[in-house]
Order: structure tokens, then C-alpha cells, then sequence
């Protein structure tokens, strides 16, 4: 289906899947801070119910992993699809009286990016990784040099997770700007306009000219990690 209504609601339910599994991750992690010392998080194997702290060798990788999961899924996964995604694609073609999206097959096509993009980064996190575990352990933002030392096919699903994603929002924030300026119901001026629609159309700017910096960041970290260009 190309049709905005469809697209949004596919948008919001493939976020709060994802945003499920993210808020699996953060009650894990804070089970871990509830008490002093490592009782959860072993080398020996992570568990549901508290070890004692004698029998537990901490697995700070596995931390490291499950705050990169965490804040990559979240942020670029979850609260950005389905806040400018789900409620923009549903919501905005309703409040200008437009009949869909300007571009609906570009619609679809950004869905779906966002689809690959998530699996990239489910993929990661069950992916050889570094210190001989699954997953990559860097944090969300991907900074060198951890990005480009860090061993196994792990963070490349991260890094290409996050590329394809962006993708997906630059696509999508063509067709949120396009929307708004030429699909409002004749005689609905700029002043007229709902809030809400203008709220979309400002966070579809911002990311129009964002986005290719973060691109051009992430291609770069491929680049030093499989073509040998270390910036150290």
C-alpha cells in the first residue's frame, strides 16, 4: 500500500515493536544498577535472576553492547519514526485536506528503508563483535576510534543500520516538505495552516540539513574500517 494512513500506522507499529525491545534493554540494565556490584551481566552467563557477587566475573561488554542497542534503536528506530513518521504521515495530509502524500510510492520506498534499517541493527546486535562476544560495543553515537578498531561484522550492521536509516528520514523529509507547500486545500494559506503541520514541516527542514552531515560522518567510518583510511 502506498497510502499515507497505511504507511503511518505501519510506521507507529513496527516503532513500538522496536520500542519494546529497546525498553527490555533499558529495565535490564537498570536491574543491573539496582544493587551494588555485578549480580546479573557475567562472563559466566548473563542471567534474569541476581548471582552472587563472589560467582559473577563481570561482562562489561555485554553493557557495552546493551547501551549501543539501546540508543541506536531508540533514538533512530523508535522515537523519530514514530513521532515524524507514524503521527506526520497519518496526521498531516488529514489537517491540509490533501489526499495523500506528494510522492506516495516515495512513501512506501521510506518504509521500507526503515524496515532494512532495523534489522541491520537487530542483526548487530547477534553478530560477532568485539572481545571475542556478540555485538558491538561502542555507544550510539558510533565515534571513532572505537568505531574502527572494534573487531567482527557487528559494527558494520551498526554503522550500516544507521546509514540506511538516515536515508530513510531524508527521503521521508523530501516528501513531508513537498506535502505541505504543494498539497494544502485551496485556500488554506500558510497562515491558515494547523500547527501541527507546520511542526512537521519545521522537524522535515532541520533534517533535510542534518542528515547529509551524518551521512557524510558514517561514510567515513566505513571507509577507515574497510578501506585502511585511519584518521590515527
Amino acid at each position: 500500500s502506498t497510502n499515507h494512513k497505511d504507511i503511518g500506522i505501519l510506521y507507529l507499529f513496527t516503532a513500538g515493536m522496536l520500542g519494546f525491545i529497546s525498553v527490555c534493554f533499558t529495565v535490564y540494565m537498570r536491574l543491573e544498577l539496582m544493587e551494588p556490584g555485578v549480580q546479573y551481566m557475567c562472563l559466566e552467563g548473563a542471567s534474569l535472576l541476581a548471582s552472587s557477587i563472589e560467582d559473577c566475573t563481570p561482562n562489561g561488554h555485554l553493557w557495552n553492547v546493551l547501551i549501543t542497542g539501546h540508543g541506536i534503536l531508540m533514538m533512530f528506530f523508535v522515537v523519530i519514526p514514530a513521532l515524524f513518521g507514524g503521527f506526520g504521515n497519518y496526521m498531516m495530509p488529514l489537517m491540509i485536506g490533501a489526499p495523500d502524500m506528494a510522492f506516495p510510492s516515495l512513501n512506501n520506498l521510506s518504509y521500507w528503508m526503515y524496515v532494512t534499517g532495523a534489522t541491520l541493527a537487530v542483526f548487530s546486535l547477534m553478530t560477532p563483535g568485539g572481545n571475542g562476544q556478540l555485538g558491538s560495543g561502542v555507544g550510539w553515537v558510533l565515534y571513532a576510534p572505537l568505531s574502527t578498531s572494534e573487531a567482527g561484522m557487528s559494527m558494520d550492521f551498526a554503522i550500516f543500520a544507521v546509514h540506511v536509516s538516515g536515508a530513510s528520514s531524508i527521503l521521508g523529509a523530501i516528501n513531508m516538505i513537498t506535502t505541505f507547500f504543494n498539497m494544502r486545500a485551496p485556500g488554506m494559506t500558510l497562515h491558515k495552516t494547523p500547527l501541527f503541520a507546520w511542526s512537521i514541516f519545521v522537524t522535515a527542514v532541520l533534517m533535510l540539513l542534518s542528515l547529509p552531515v551524518l551521512a557524510g560522518a558514517i561514510t567515513m567510518l566505513l571507509t577507515y574500517r574497510n578501506f585502511g583510511h585511519d584518521i590515527l
